[in-house]
């Protein structure tokens, strides 16, 4: 398993397939043993967990004792626990969305599209919209004969969007 990506509790145990409860006990454990570090210890929910120095010396080691290649992976600069807090469900499917301006209504369609099974109104996705823009991570766009504005993702929340998606793709 390469680990390229920050990854919350939950993510990692969808990734690994391994049931929550034990997904928890085996990241408090690793973070005890120094072998990962929270990237949001201020965070109550979506914490994020990336490998300490120690961490990737291992990473390393098993890399070579099971003759797998090694790619190095640096923590980008950014605000980690405004990342976090994009983690949740419907502020992430909002995020993964916004592939260009859109109004609430459009988010709302190709949502529904997308995830049959995702339970979000057109409400909830106007309160994330304003929740993301307060944040400054969309900005409205105004287009010539229309009553209301759409919405698209400034640079960093391109940046979170990416991200998000990446935490997403299996092995």
């Amino acid at each position: 398993m390469t680990i390229k990506q920050r990854l919350t509790g939950k993510q990692i145990g969808i990734r690994t397939g391994i049931p929550m409860d034990t997904c928890s006990y085996v990241v408090a454990k690793l973070v005890t043993r120094g072998l990962l570090t929270c990237l949001n210890p201020e965070a109550r929910n979506s914490r994020l967990y990336w490998l300490t120095d120690l961490g990737i010396q291992c990473r390393k080691r098993l890399h070579r004792g099971l003759a797998l290649t090694y790619e190095e992976y640096d923590l980008p600069n950014i605000d980690w626990s405004l990342y976090g807090w994009t983690c949740f469900s419907h502020r992430s499917i909002v995020m993964k969305t916004l592939t260009a301006p859109m109004q609430p209504s459009e988010i709302k369609r190709t949502i529904r599209k997308k995830k049959t099974g995702m339970k979000i109104s057109a409400n909830n996705i106007r309160d994330v919209v304003k929740l993301l823009l307060e944040k400054g991570i969309v900005q409205k766009v105004y287009v010539r004969k229309k009553a209301h504005p759409k919405y698209e993702l400034t640079d960093s929340g391109n940046q979170f969007r990416e991200l998000l998606i990446q935490s997403e793709m299996t092995f």
